[in-house]
């Protein structure tokens, strides 16, 4: 996964750190058995003796452990809270005065539904402009979905009765792929998602489309029922 926002950047930050974190402890750990292992190995046949721990060498041990733990504790806090932090558009981007764009997606068995600010819509794939603030409003009209496009955003869940948010800003064009994190029922790892980066115009042209499209169908759809055919 190659991040592509500040908030993906800052998650996959604090995997690394976890990662470098768990490393230290695994090398330690086992250094320290084959430490003991070689320092109080005893002779063939000798008698065993009962062993006791310095409790200075205890305090000191407890104490490194304690002020590791803190540290990561606060990485975590502080990554985490910066990952969360409403993005910025840029020079670029669609809104450059600092306002976001905001799309409801709708998680349902099992696709997901994007709705634009002009009232256009798309299925699976959504269209994003490139380094502009975005802003997902996720909601559910049955169970619990995950929207989980890793290099753009973390996680988030898409909850009936709930509107839960997940903000990113993407730095490049491209297309970028998510998939279900959250059982949901029998189909669920077919559902799937795409995020298309575009410039800013080309989102324009694609969200007028759309709706030009959409009315199309529905005056074409009305057309029929009022002529008395079958749509």
């Amino acid at each position: 996964m190659t991040p592509n926002s500040s908030g993906a950047d800052q998650i996959d930050t604090l995997l690394w750190i976890g990662f470098v974190a768990a490393t230290i402890v695994i090398v330690a750990i086992v250094g320290a058995l084959l430490y003991a292992l070689r320092r109080f190995r005893a002779e063939r046949g000798a008698e065993p003796r009962q062993l006791t721990g310095d409790r200075r060498v205890q305090l000191r041990v407890g104490g490194a452990l304690a002020a590791f733990a803190t540290v990561l504790m606060v990485a975590g806090i502080v990554f985490t809270e910066k990952a969360r932090e409403a993005p910025a558009s840029g020079p670029a981007g669609l809104h450059n005065d600092g306002e976001t764009l905001r799309i409801v997606a709708t998680g349902q068995q099992w696709l997901w539904r994007y709705e634009y600010p002009n009232e256009a819509f798309s299925y699976y794939k959504l269209v994003v402009p490139v380094d502009t603030a975005v802003e997902l409003s996720l909601v559910s009209t049955d169970v619990v979905h995950s929207w989980d496009v890793p290099s753009l955003a973390g996680k988030a869940d898409a909850v009936p009765g709930k509107t839960n948010r997940v903000a990113f800003s993407a730095e490049e064009t491209g297309t970028y792929f998510g998939q279900s994190a959250t059982l949901s029922g029998q189909a669920y790892p077919a559902m799937r998602t795409e995020v298309e980066v575009v410039p800013a115009e080309d989102y324009e042209a694609f969200v007028e489309q759309r709706k030009s499209d959409i009315e199309a169908a529905q005056e074409r759809v009305v057309g029929l029922i009022e002529s008395g055919e079958t749509p």
